[in-house]
């Protein structure tokens, strides 16, 4: 008999279960259609145990085969705070912000690379334009003084054929001056040479008798012109002024030195004097780079 409690009120007797579904006399009556609803809610837990016991193995299983190798792989679980999955993604993003760091590294080298190529072709560009420019003007400081030693050249080799037409030297040289008699500035066209009457004249060079004549003649006097044709390259002719006298005629041939006529003071002259000129390509020069003395 299951014991009683004190109280007021009586509380639940606890019922065997083997009385809930044999005792009639004791236990409060059942009806049929409850104790077939308790066996059918028992079979059921009972069959979703075993259903749990025989999947539970294949679960199992394909966790495995997820696991092995080759097998699909399966979406990172996101990291968990406080947990070593962390340490790794930062390992992870440091990495790659290396990478970055490096890339960007080599790209400022490759650009400074480019940079100092382009400046060395450049420099390459300028000196060799510096180079050329210096080349050029070489050469024109060249050209010039070979055309300067051409120039001494014919010089030279015109004094060597010219001979010093009479005795002394030159009292008045070729250019501007105050005329003795016009009392004006104008050109003097030739160079004064000695002074003692009657000393004799030379043909400055060969050449071809073109003037003989006698007279006041525009002031020229007395006077003979020889045309010693082409001369390194340049056409020659001498004159000889305020003459005594002269013992050539118009198309004689002469030879260099030899006598052609006097020393005198005739035509426009304040004394006597030999008044040299030289034609150089039809033009009057100074015949001072010409001539050259030379014995009798």
């Amino acid at each position: 008999m299951p014991a009683r409690f004190l109280g007021s009120q009586n509380p639940r007797r606890v019922i065997d279960a083997s009385d809930a579904l044999l005792d009639t006399d004791t236990a409060p009556r059942r009806t049929a259609a409850g104790r077939f609803v308790r066996i059918g809610i028992a079979l059921g837990t009972a069959g979703t145990v075993g259903m749990l016991a025989l999947v539970a193995p294949g679960i199992a299983l394909s966790a495995q085969a997820s696991n092995a190798p080759g097998a699909a792989a399966q979406t990172t679980p996101a990291p968990r705070l406080g947990t070593t999955d962390a340490f790794t993604i930062r390992e992870t993003s440091t990495d790659r912000n290396a990478e970055r760091d490096a890339a960007a590294e080599a790209t400022v080298a490759d650009a400074a690379s480019d940079r100092a190529a382009n400046l060395d072709e450049t420099d390459a560009a300028v000196t060799d334009v510096q180079t050329s420019a210096v080349a050029d003007l070489r050469s024109a400081a060249l050209a010039q003084t070979g055309a300067q030693i051409d120039a001494e050249a014919v010089r030279l080799a015109t004094q060597a054929t010219f001979f010093w037409p009479t005795e002394g030297g030159i009292s008045s040289p070729w250019g501007m001056r105050m005329h003795p008699i016009l009392h004006y500035t104008r050109l003097h066209g030739g160079a004064d040479i000695g002074g003692a009457v009657g000393a004799p004249i030379y043909a400055a060079a060969d050449g071809v008798v073109t003037k003989a004549a006698t007279g006041y003649n525009g002031g020229s006097g007395n006077n003979v012109r020889i045309d010693h044709g082409d001369v390194n390259g340049e056409a020659l002719e001498t004159g000889y002024l305020h003459m005594d006298s002269f013992v050539v005629s118009v198309g004689q041939t002469v030879k260099r030195g030899e006598l052609i006529g006097y020393v005198g003071n005739t035509g426009l002259s304040t004394a006597s004097h030999l008044h040299f000129s030289v034609y150089v390509n039809g033009v009057n020069s100074d015949p001072a780079p010409y001539l050259a003395e030379g014995g009798n």
